[in-house]
């Protein structure tokens, strides 16, 4: 190999020694060498035994109370079971698990456990009370309260063919004779609107269902729904406080007599002939203030309780609670529609009493004759005339007791 020399001469001149020799590299011709290895590769991943889950180390656990995974490994567990027992080989996946939600929701089994979501009954996943109660809402609570209330209805109705209006039989004498204070007409007045109200948007809750849907639709029975339930919550405490002030204004009044309530009951109010005396209060009236005193202190306690789910209420102390709730309401109902026809259409002169405070003496003396002679002796007969003058008049038919009172 030659030397090469800068310049002409070579006296004196350093030899130029040559570098490496850079070369560009083909990767085209790396190409068959990445086949190879490409197939070679896969070759050994599907000829080799796969691993199976029982081989591969077994890594640490965190048993942690999970009631869906309990559930499912249950459900797992009688599908294997099927496959080893020779007597559930022809029993499907989907009959096993139904067997095993028919107990969870005949309540054999208990799926709970724990969650990290804090409040009442979070850990539970299948609440099978409340299916329990769903069943007897529907198929029990229901019905019977439509065959309470309608037959109360029919029986006023016959009632109402049969007897009719309840008179006052020797007329009105046009003398009046104070009965209740301003303060009692407006509670009681209170306690009615209210009290109505409350049982007219509770019985769309209770029966809507089965008869508006069928008038409005779905979609409408819900902004009806929604509605009556916002009308029942915010009246129910409203009536809470009213029934109290209404229970010390008329308790004194309706506290029992033995002696003449026995009597009054034996002779079945006067329906049947003869006349029932009575005081300030009969005893029909005084058992429907205890009735719906208590009843409806049990309504107002129990309705705080589902309106104010704040205080750790549980879903079986909340079903318990609409139960009771429920059936009391229902019952209270039930006597109501009795007070409240005697006292607007059923008997002449006894609407106009709680109106105004003021009663007819011809009334007085046939439904309370007992109170109409405490009135004579306080000298409280005739101070109140129909026009609010003082009246005494100069002769009155002769009271004649009335039958029904």
């Amino acid at each position: 190999m030659r030397r090469k020399y800068s310049g002409a001469s070579s006296a004196g001149r350093m030899p130029v020694v040559p570098g490496p020799v850079n070369k560009r590299i083909n990767f085209l011709q790396l190409i068959p060498a990445l086949a190879v290895t490409l197939v070679v590769g896969s070759l050994s991943l599907v000829l080799s035994p796969p691993l199976r889950a029982e081989e591969a180390p077994a890594a640490r656990q965190i048993q942690i109370p999970n009631p869906a995974s309990d559930l499912w490994r249950e459900v797992r567990g009688r599908t294997d079971a099927s496959a080893q027992n020779p007597d559930l080989r022809d029993v499907s996946a989907a009959y096993l698990v139904q067997d095993l939600w028919t107990q969870v929701r005949s309540g054999s089994r208990e799926v709970a456990g724990r969650s990290q979501v804090q409040g009442v009954d979070a850990g539970v996943l299948i609440n099978t009370p409340g299916e329990q109660w769903r069943r007897f809402r529907m198929s029990q609570l229901v019905p019977y309260s439509a065959y309470l209330l309608g037959g109360i209805l029919i029986v006023l109705a016959a009632f109402r063919l049969l007897r009719g209006k309840i008179p006052i039989s020797s007329g009105r004498s046009g003398v009046k004779i104070p009965r209740f204070s301003l303060n009692q007409r407006t509670v009681h007045w209170i306690v009615a609107i209210t009290f109505v109200s409350l049982a007219l948007t509770g019985a769309i809750l209770v029966f809507g269902r089965f008869l508006l849907i069928p008038l409005i639709g779905a979609n409408g029975f819900s902004y009806v729904a929604i509605t009556a339930k916002r009308i029942h919550d915010f009246a129910g405490p409203v009536f809470g406080v009213a029934l109290v002030v209404q229970f010390f204004l008329f308790v004194r009044g309706n506290l029992p007599s033995l002696k003449s309530d026995i009597l009054w009951v034996l002779k079945g109010g006067g329906l049947f002939g003869s006349h029932a005396s009575a005081n300030c209060y009969n005893a029909g009236e005084k058992l429907w203030f205890w009735v719906a005193m208590l009843g409806g202190f049990a309504i107002v306690i129990s309705g705080l309780i589902m309106d104010f789910p704040i205080f750790d209420q549980g879903r079986a102390t909340m079903q318990l609670v609409h139960v009771i709730h429920s059936i009391t309401a229902m019952i209270v109902l039930a006597v109501a529609l009795g007070h409240i026809y005697l006292g607007t259409i059923g008997t002449e002169g006894s609407f106009e009493v709680m109106a105004s405070g003021y009663c007819d003496e011809n009334w007085a003396k046939e439904h309370h004759d007992m109170w109409h002679k405490k009135m004579e002796v306080e000298g409280k007969v005739g101070v109140a005339a129909a026009g609010g003058k003082e009246k005494k008049p100069a002769a009155t038919k002769k009271a004649v007791p009335a039958k029904g009172t």
